[in-house]
């Protein structure tokens, strides 16, 4: 390291300097020197005289004095540089020679400390080595042999000496433990109570707890010691427990207890007996409140002592009857199970919340319900019964699905019945979990949740098919139910409220489950499938109608159920035209906004808000709901706007699906009646209008009764089926078409202009069909509803312009202050500018445009302009 250091030294120093270190040095140089231009060539004339040899030690006085010295520098330092060049040589060569003797000596000496190791490690194995299998050895060799024997016997003996002195004072630990246990047990320290034989337990605990703190965790006596003392302490519970029971048979217990009927002696004898149980559980905890568990686990049947021993007799007698050979131990009836520790919980609560409270409260356990404790130990026998169930379940999904929700339907009872986990002695002095229920824990078993979602959906898609598949599917029901009447008014089709039926049932299905993780794969896989497998059901038979129907015009595939049948010929065409067509048309309509009423009901229930809410805001769940075109973008990823106004819900995409299945149907609905009654109306309509006038009455024609029949026919099917909302907006729509195709065609496209004959005759057509129109309505129970509103209202386009057509030219025979206006003043209003046109409207009892009256009034034959 030296000689490398020296040799990096050496090539630094020959370096010549960076030219930017030498021209600052000389910048620093002159600067110090020479404090401006003039002091660099004062004197210089007058300093050549001076002796050279002073300008090295005295300060130089110009320019020439400096360089002076600087070359004589320069001349002194190459000398010296070739002289050390010259000698340099040889010091590297007398350099090498002793770093290579060096390196020879380090080498021998090594080898020597080796040998020396050699040797040290032969004569300890000389002296700690074994003699045996060797051959025959002369005298020398025999006794270096004994020599070693002798030392390995002394070896032997002391680790043997060290073994027994140390199982010598294991066995005396196990025997003071033993003798301990046995003290704690014996019934003559049991006297007067088994409580005198505390005082040997804390020794014990003592014993072992000292035990625990001087040896190894791993050691097997540790473990042996600990065994014992919890034995001990199991058989002293047991010896108190069973005292308990036996001074329990008094009152009758297990059976319901009448407390009050129980003689004082054997109620002394009872509450003495829980009480000691309930101070052995106090002397536990303090002896051991470091040790506790720190995540208790309430499915494991911990908790206060003398509940304990009581709810032993309902385990055996439930063991008895539901997981022996008894006939009331069946796979398809769980419910009987679950309804009878329902039935202990209920017929002993009267007992546990007054005597059992008050002994409880009076033994310091204050802010433990003894109510929310009996039911938190009868717990773990269901979850036996059914751990032992359900793993021969799990080939039938069926019995396994039935299972499952008797065990959804038993926790709902018991949350129902004011089980509160944080009010048992499990969780008094630290914080209680939600309570998942019995199926929270069952569903963390392996696989068990995903067979039971196989055969909820298995079955529910069953279900499904058979609901559309029926023959009455599409058949109106004929009363409103009673659990939906909040629903618009609506009567559904038979299988929207079977689909809406069997969504509630799969709703209740895992409504209760305890996490959104299991929630989730239900509303998911199962729910939001079914109803839109229905929505594209209705949209494909609205597809299949258009298809088949001659009022539309293009064609989209799809079939429609009931309109085909094997070795018959029939004209498909007749089920999508006139009151059948319509019929069909409504119900769609009324399968669609049923289930789409249904949805924004759920919507709005508490249930479905908190799991939108809860959904939106989980991270962990995210990536299983991004996939999914159902969930609504809101959902997948909420912004500020999102949330700002109204919540998500998870059936916004599923509702705007149906919404706009309904609103096709609407459309179709307008568009089949109006063309049908167009249709009958296109040979009225080429009628001339301009008929001299006649005495004798103009009779209708055959083709505009026919159109008023029709019309009549399609708003009384409408009215009959449809809810009075949707009815009266239907209604609107027709005749708002009807009036625009007949004012298009009859008035201003029509053959002729009007006469003042023509014009009458057209003011008494329309008077008709708003007299048809009153007749269907008054016939029908829509007329009563409170939501009813004007139906002559749409018809006043109509009604205008027949007055205006119909206005005659010569006034009347009549008074003058009654006298009607007269076609000349229509004229003459219509074309000229003032307040008129108001006066006249009010007079004929209208509302019109000054440029469409004037439209109209030139489909006259009177008019000149």
């Amino acid at each position: 390291m030296a000689f490398s250091s020296i040799s990096s030294q050496i090539r630094t120093l020959t370096q010549p300097p960076p030219p930017s270190a030498l021209a600052s040095q000389i910048r620093v140089h002159v600067d110090a020197h020479f404090s401006d231009v003039a002091a660099l060539v004062k004197h210089t004339h007058g300093d050549r005289t001076q002796p050279s040899s002073g300008l090295g030690k005295k300060k130089r006085k110009g320019l020439n004095d400096e360089i002076s010295y600087w070359e004589r520098k320069d001349t002194k330092a190459a000398k010296e540089l070739q002289e050390t060049s010259k000698a340099l040589p040889s010091l590297l060569s007398n350099t090498q020679d002793s770093l290579q003797q060096l390196l020879q000596s380090a080498q021998e000496l090594s080898l020597q400390r080796y040998n020396l190791a050699d040797k040290l490690s032969e004569l300890i194995g000389d002296i700690s080595g074994s003699v045996e299998g060797q051959g025959t050895l002369d005298a020398e060799a025999k006794g270096r042999d004994k020599h070693k024997t002798i030392l390995n016997e002394i070896e032997g003996l002391q680790n043997d000496l060290g073994n027994l002195q140390a199982g010598l004072a294991w066995t005396n630990m196990l025997e003071e433990a033993v003798a301990l246990s046995d003290s704690t047990l014996n019934p003559q320290n049991h006297k007067p109570s088994p409580l005198a034989a505390l005082p040997h337990y804390r020794r014990l605990h003592a014993l072992v707890e000292g035990m625990t703190r001087s040896l190894p965790k791993e050691m097997g006596l540790l473990r042996i010691v600990m065994d014992i003392k919890e034995q001990t302490w199991q058989g002293l519970k047991d010896i108190m427990s069973e005292n308990l029971l036996i001074a329990s048979e008094a009152l009758g217990w297990p059976k319901q207890v009448v407390y009050e009927s129980v003689p004082l002696e054997a109620r002394r004898l009872f509450e003495r007996a829980f009480q000691d149980l309930l101070y052995l559980q106090t002397e536990k905890e303090s002896l051991e409140e470091t040790g506790a568990s720190k995540h208790p686990q309430w499915s494991f049947g911990t908790g206060l002592y003398p509940l304990q021993a009581l709810v032993h007799p309902i385990e055996l007698r439930f063991r008895y009857h539901f997981m022996g050979t008894k006939g009331t131990n069946r796979i398809d009836k769980p419910e009987w199970a679950f309804a009878n520790i329902l039935d202990q919980m209920y017929i002993h609560q009267a007992f546990l919340t007054t005597y059992i409270q008050t002994l409880t409260s009076q033994a310091g356990y204050t802010s433990v319900t003894v109510k929310s404790e009996f039911t938190l130990l009868l717990l773990p026998i269901l979850l036996s019964l059914l751990r032992a169930r359900i793993p021969h379940l799990l080939d039938h999904p069926a019995l396994l699905a039935h299972t499952v929700y008797q065990t959804v339907v038993f926790d709902e009872a018991v949350r129902g019945g004011g089980f509160d986990l944080k009010a048992t002695s499990l969780y008094e002095v630290r914080d209680a979990p939600p309570w998942e229920g019995l199926v929270g824990v069952v569903l963390r078993e392996d696989d068990w949740f995903e067979r039971w979602l196989t055969g909820e959906k298995k079955f529910a898609n069953t279900r499904l098919q058979e609901i559309i598949s029926a023959n009455d599917a599409w058949v109106i029901s004929e009363e409103l139910p009673e659990e939906d009447e909040g629903l618009s008014n609506m009567r559904p089709t038979i299988s929207s409220r079977q689909v809406k039926g069997l969504v509630e049932q799969i709703i209740d299905r895992y409504a209760p489950l305890p996490e959104l993780e299991y929630k989730l794969p239900f509303l998911l896989t199962i729910q939001f499938p079914i109803l839109a497998t229905y929505q594209a059901r209705i949209s494909g038979s609205l597809d299949a109608f258009e298809t088949l129907s001659s009022a539309f015009v293009r064609a989209v595939p799809g079939a429609l159920s009931g309109n085909t049948r094997t070795g018959i010929n029939f004209d498909q065409r007749t089920l999508t035209s006139g009151k059948v067509g319509v019929e069909r048309l409504v119900k769609a309509l009324l399968s669609s906004d049923w289930v789409g009423e249904a949805m924004r009901k759920w919507a709005d229930g508490i249930f479905f808000v908190e799991l939108s809410n809860d959904l939106q805001n989980s991270t962990a769940l995210k990536w299983k709901i991004q996939s999914d075109p159902l969930v609504p973008q809101s959902i997948k990823a909420p912004t500020a706007a999102d949330t700002s106004y109204q919540p998500a819900s998870v059936f916004d995409v599923l509702i705007g699906q149906y919404e706009q299945v309904t609103r096709r149907a609407e459309d179709m609905i307008v568009k089949l009646v109006t063309v049908e009654v167009e249709n009958e109306l296109k040979q009225h309509l080429t009628r001339r209008w301009d008929n001299p006038p006649s005495a004798e009455p103009t009779n209708l024609s055959t083709h505009f009764v026919s159109a008023l029949t029709m019309y009549t026919s399609h708003i009384s099917t409408l009215l009959s089926l449809l809810p009075s909302l949707t009815a009266a907006r239907l209604y609107r729509r027709i005749v708002d078409e009807l009036s625009r195709h007949i004012l298009q065609r009859g008035v201003y496209s029509g053959w002729s202009k009007f006469s003042e004959r023509g014009g009458q005759d057209f003011r008494e057509e329309i008077n008709e069909w708003k007299e048809v129109t009153a007749q269907v309505f008054r016939s029908n129970r829509w007329y009563k509803d409170v939501w009813a509103i004007p139906y002559d209202a749409p018809w006043n386009k109509l009604v205008y312009v027949s007055k205006l057509l119909s206005l005659p030219t010569a006034p009347l025979p009549q008074s003058e202050n009654d006298q009607e206006p007269t076609f000349s003043q229509a004229m003459a209003v219509a074309w000229t500018d003032g307040s008129g046109l108001v006066e006249f409207e009010k007079r004929l009892g209208m509302e019109m445009g000054k440029e469409e009256m004037q439209r109209i009034l030139r489909r006259r034959m009177e008019c000149w302009r």
